[in-house]
């Protein structure tokens, strides 16, 4: 049997997070849990199937997440597999939202992202192996009435990830950005989804659909948690299905995401092909046409 691997995750009392933990666990890895309130009833489960429990917000300055990540590593001595889930929804129009409140989801979903990066790279360097998985969204493929700040939170993850994985792939160190579509978690509702203290109604038009499309979906998403947990567990482990497969740049999940990122594609390419010429019009004289 192969050395179990080891994980640390951000966010793992609820959603995509819990599952992505019980799935690695029940593949005999080791699973570090991370949240900013370890004693929740979501983490002594986890602890229960074999977890180890640690406290960790990821909007604290680097020096403290430094330290827990310090003290994560000295659990197993190493870490394999680093998965940065930890995220929340800002619903509102860009008008709506104050800076404060943008802000704070960039500081969870984005910043916090990139503190938990320099406090694990450097152990990943040192072993010259690793594979870093930041969760991202198919709403970083676009933006949406009523959501564009969230999906401009993704959209960044997808430029950092990119960037990453061509910084640290010649030190053994592999990145994906995880893009699920819609999947029957808690996401959609609670303190996952939270809603600007402004509201201007001359907008309702284009941001009340939104709204109650979101509403009418939660807990009606097409998407599985368990059996996108089990794609990621495998994918970022290279085993089962994912055997023999190099990890893409970004791992769709969810036929919603496939239909959703194809429609994008299309109509990215009809506006380039209809802009092309005046696109190309714009070079020096002295540029050869394509």
């Amino acid at each position: 049997m192969s050395t179990p691997l080891v994980w640390l995750i951000t966010g793992s009392t609820s959603g995509f997070g819990s599952e992505i933990a019980k799935a690695a666990l029940a593949r005999g890895d080791h699973v570090i849990a991370t949240a900013r309130d370890p004693t929740k009833a979501s983490m002594t489960e986890l602890t229960s199937l074999g977890a180890s429990a640690l406290a960790l917000d990821i909007t604290n300055d680097d020096t403290v997440i430094s330290s827990a990540v310090a003290s994560a590593v000295a659990i197993h001595g190493r870490l394999d597999i680093v998965l940065n889930n930890a995220a929340y929804i800002l619903e509102g129009a860009v008008e709506e939202c104050s800076s404060d409140e943008v802000s704070a989801m960039f500081d969870t979903n984005v910043f916090g992202q990139l503190r938990m990066l320099r406090a694990v790279l450097p152990y990943m360097r040192a072993a010259r192996s690793g594979v870093v998985a930041n969760m991202g969204s198919i709403g970083g493929w676009g933006g949406m009435a009523n959501g564009s700040l969230y999906c401009a939170s993704k959209c960044a993850l997808l430029a950092i990830s990119e960037g990453l994985r061509l910084e640290v792939a010649h030190l053994g160190i592999d990145v994906t950005l995880i893009e699920p579509g819609y999947f029957r978690t808690d996401f959609l509702s609670g303190g996952h989804k939270v809603t600007p203290k402004r509201h201007i109604a001359d907008l309702d038009p284009a941001t009340k659909p939104v709204r109650d499309a979101l509403v009418s979906l939660n807990r009606e998403q097409p998407g599985d948690p368990a059996k996108g947990a089990r794609l990621i567990v495998e994918a970022l482990t290279k085993s089962g299905r994912c055997h023999g497969r190099s990890l893409p740049r970004r791992l769709l999940l969810g036929s919603d995401a496939i239909e959703f990122t194809g429609s994008q594609m299309e109509t990215w390419q009809k506006e380039i092909a209809e802009w092309k010429e005046l696109t190309l019009s714009t070079d020096h004289d002295d540029v050869a046409k394509k």
